[in-house]
């Protein structure tokens, strides 16, 4: 998911034409991260993923936008269920499970396109919303996720949240201790991306 997101954000602050093609080159910091919140009946928990456990944090992204709407060549990402972790390790290996990670060992994200909502260049400030497909466990959903993008020096920050529904995957939530303990079918994920982006010249890119 990671990956996706960097590219809407890089677009948000680059001015394209109608049918215009950009090309950047991404390099996404190590302190970015992805973020699972979930409760029980008893607790909360939180699982994180960080941005240096990724296998690729460099790469070229080709976007093309039709009036408001962005779509992007490299478009799809997998990140490996199992580099999540948790303080809560009895609630990490209760999420392998529910989500069946020896089955299915990684989410994928298909990102369909995203649409420009408000720019503004005074305060370095986007929105955006992303239509994607995220897979889990076998089952595809689409989700409409709101983005805000906002830009540090030569950093740019991607913050976004959205709440789904296990159970809009085919998973049941787990009940434990006779009962005593059941997990909330909804959960929120939350990723927090940091990135240098750089416009480069596409001849150069394909090298």
């Amino acid at each position: 998911m990671t990956r996706i997101l960097i590219c809407i954000q890089l677009i948000l602050f680059t001015s394209l034409s109608v049918f215009a093609q950009s090309t950047f080159s991404v390099e996404l910091q190590k302190n970015s991260s992805l973020t699972i919140n979930g409760t029980t009946n008893l607790l909360p928990f939180t699982l994180s993923h960080s941005g240096d456990k990724l296998l690729k944090r460099n790469f070229i992204v080709t976007a093309t936008q039709n009036q408001h709407k962005i779509v992007l060549d490299q478009n799809q990402h997998s990140i490996f269920v199992k580099s999540f972790d948790s303080n809560n390790k009895m609630a990490l290996r209760d999420f392998f499970k529910l989500v069946k990670a020896d089955n299915y060992p990684s989410f994928n994200i298909q990102l369909n396109y995203f649409e420009i909502q408000s720019k503004d260049i005074n305060v370095n400030c986007a929105k955006a919303y992303a239509s994607v497909n995220i897979t889990i466990a076998g089952k595809t959903n689409q989700y409409s996720i709101p983005i805000i993008s906002n830009q540090s020096g030569d950093f740019y920050i991607l913050d976004g949240t959205e709440k789904i529904n296990i159970r809009d995957f085919g998973l049941v939530p787990p009940v434990k201790m006779l009962g005593l303990l059941r997990v909330n079918e909804w959960i929120d994920i939350d990723f927090h991306i940091i990135c240098k982006i750089n416009q480069c010249d596409i001849t150069q890119a394909l090298k």
